[in-house]
């Protein structure tokens, strides 16, 4: 194993299918690099990327852009598991640097109806919001 060939080096790699179609793409260019894995379409059913600031993200993407997707990423405020589904439903699950966590979900009018947090000393809390956005007593 000593007679290795020397790396390849280039800005992007696209691997295509039998049909000659781009499936998966590995990207340096732009701000981060990034992994994409193609549908049959071209669009993207899933991709790994770094930011300018090398914090990791993962996003899923459903074939059907009406139904649900998930993310996972790490940003300056901790770490995050996040789904969505057009028109406004989302929920979340947080840990926050500080060592607080977290459950928030938001109907599908996109308004927050629940949260549910323990903070980094053990507390915790469950806080139902109204219609108005405003907490219920």
């Amino acid at each position: 194993m000593t007679d290795l060939p020397p790396p390849v080096m280039t800005q992007e790699i696209r691997i295509v299918d039998e049909q000659g179609q781009t499936r998966l793409v590995l990207s340096a260019k732009g701000s981060g690099p990034t992994i994409q894995i193609l549908r049959k379409d071209g669009r993207a059913g899933a991709s790994i990327t770094l930011d300018a600031t090398d914090r990791p993200g993962l996003t899923l993407s459903n074939p059907d852009p009406a139904l649900p997707t998930a993310a996972l990423e790490i940003d300056d405020k901790g770490a995050h598991v996040k789904f969505d589904r057009p028109g406004g439903s989302s929920s979340y699950l947080f840990l926050n640097n500080a060592g607080g966590s977290g459950v928030v979900l938001i109907d599908s009018t996109g308004k927050r109806r629940v949260d549910v947090t323990v903070a980094a000393d053990g507390s915790s809390t469950i806080e139902r919001f109204g219609n108005d956005g405003k907490p219920l007593p």
